[in-house]
């Protein structure tokens, strides 16, 4: 019989069984805001190093290349997998709509030149 390994709650002083990221249920409602933003910042320096990506791979046009992407939506998908790993993308996306979000993201693109 193989034993159960039980890792307890990341949140000091707490004694319960792990459920959701580290944190018991009661701790990962408490520090929900805490984690969805710590994801969210993960998400934005992704979507940048994701960027600097295809700026270095098209520098004369990225922002073509960036923008067929995103029209694309499983074209996006495959690269953005390959860049980051299925698991990843899909956490940095669950924060965008893309089908809602597209158009704006593409319409609003701007170049800085530096």
């Amino acid at each position: 019989m193989s034993k159960k390994i039980i890792k307890l709650c990341k949140e000091d002083g707490c004694c319960n069984e792990q459920t959701t990221l580290g944190y018991c249920r009661l701790h990962y409602l408490k520090n929900w805001k805490k984690i969805r933003e710590k994801q969210r910042k993960k998400a934005i320096s992704s979507l940048n190093k994701y960027v600097e990506h295809i700026m270095k791979r098209h520098p004369d046009n990225y922002v073509e290349a960036i923008k067929q992407d995103l029209r694309d939506g499983d074209r996006f998908q495959r690269k953005a997998e390959e860049f980051y790993g299925a698991e990843e993308f899909h956490d940095i996306m669950d924060e965008v709509e893309l089908d809602q979000e597209v158009e704006r993201i593409v319409n609003n693109l701007k170049v800085e030149d530096f």
